[in-house]
């Protein structure tokens, strides 16, 4: 019996001490992709919250240039939006006079007669409206051009129908930065707000990444991407670029392609101080999230390339690291050094991330990740795949040219 103990124990210490020269060198190849990716990506995270707390740490100075500024609000078909809208805005605590231009796309008579109740109460309000008839082109765009001229003032401020401002100090957010002649284009943060309870965790996450990537890559002087429920620039700077003349032959672009085309490291401010954050109602969130991924997945090819590919970049370092992982194990199962450096490597990379994402969630009053930050980022490379090939199916119906409504 004590024989046939000692070879057990023999043959398990030479199972342990056998050639295990390639599992270690996956561990170790493991180790390496969590160090770079820790160093590299979690900078872009943290430089969100970062922001935030510094910003939210700014005590509002009267003493600062702010320009007079024009609202302009993109409404189709969505009178009750406007009238749940307007009062926040005509409310806002704001050292220089500002207009509100309401932009009826579509002319429909509940909205029209609505505005123009507002515009006998109130002489800041103004609006204007696009042709039932429109073809061929963007509506929103043209709709947007329309605003944009009868603008009255240097300053615009982008909202829509849709958009929700929560507090009187956004407006001093969104436009004083340019105040400073340096800076041509605000990026600001608009969460979404699903109508009914039908949220979905998975369409929160998603968004949220979506968002702290564009978010951060703008506050490192690389902005790619804006939002059009929280977004400001200079009158100016729209008609020296000849307006949304490079995506005209597109739907969409206005908050991607354009932002894109007029930032520059020098020009850009970021504005996400929870008084400057809005949230966004959608009253059919399935069908409008769809829609937001597809027309985002096409342009992308248009806008922020190098921001694209980095992203891509880290995605595809988180699934060389499992790869290499799972491999070390299956190779070597109960060697130690394997197992203790394939768990050193994932302490190291998740924990940081884990800690990051969600301190990143909470600065833009999202939901939180919790313990599920490894399965929603390593899903969302194969999620946008997913919906990238959507997005080329219906290529056609990108171009404004199939517009008949």
């Amino acid at each position: 019996m004590q024989d046939q103990n000692n070879k057990a124990t023999v043959n398990v210490t030479q199972y342990i001490n056998q050639d295990t020269a390639l599992p270690l060198i996956l561990a170790c190849l493991a180790l390496a992709i969590a160090i770079v990716e820790t160093a590299l990506y979690l900078p872009r995270v943290t430089k969100v919250s970062r922001a935030v707390r510094e910003q939210d740490g700014r005590q509002p100075d009267d003493t600062l240039s702010y320009p007079k500024a024009s609202i302009i609000i993109y409404c189709h078909g969505d009178p009750d939006g406007v009238a749940t809208l307007l009062p926040s805005l005509l409310g806002q605590d704001y050292p220089a006079e500002y207009e509100i231009i309401v932009v009826n796309d579509g002319r429909d008579d509940a909205t029209e007669a609505l505005i123009n109740s507002l515009e006998d109460g109130d002489t800041r309000v103004y609006h204007t409206y696009t042709p039932r008839d429109t073809r061929n082109l963007s509506r929103k765009k043209l709709a947007l051009t329309l605003g944009i001229k009868a603008a009255a003032n240097d300053a615009i401020v982008h909202v829509t129908s849709a958009t929700r401002v929560h507090s009187p100090l956004w407006l001093r957010h969104m436009a004083q930065p340019l105040g400073d002649s340096s800076t041509d284009v605000v990026i600001g943060y608009a969460a979404v707000a699903e109508d009914g309870g039908n949220t979905s965790r998975s369409r929160d996450d998603d968004r949220l990444i979506d968002s702290v990537h564009y978010l951060s890559a703008a506050l490192s002087g690389k902005a790619y991407r804006g939002d059009g429920n929280n977004l400001a620039y200079r009158r100016s700077l729209f008609f020296d670029m000849k307006g949304f003349s490079n995506s005209i032959n597109l739907h969409y672009g206005d908050d991607d392609i354009f932002v894109a085309d007029a930032s520059t490291p020098g020009n850009t401010a970021v504005a996400i101080a929870h008084d400057a954050q809005v949230t966004a109602e959608s009253t059919n969130p399935a069908t409008d999230y769809m829609y937001s991924k597809l027309r985002h997945a096409f342009t992308a090819k248009f806008s922020g390339r190098r921001q694209h590919s980095f992203n891509g970049a880290g995605s595809l370092l988180l699934w060389c690291w499992l790869a290499l992982s799972v491999a070390s194990i299956i190779l070597a199962p109960v060697n130690p050094v394997t197992i203790a450096m394939t768990t050193v490597s994932a302490l190291l990379l998740w924990i940081p991330l884990a800690i990051a994402w969600n301190n990143t969630a909470k600065s833009l009053q999202s939901r939180r990740f919790l313990l599920s930050v490894p399965v929603f980022l390593l899903w969302r490379p194969i999620h946008n795949f997913m919906y990238m090939l959507k997005s080329k199916k219906i290529h056609d119906a990108q171009y404004a040219w199939q517009s008949t409504n």
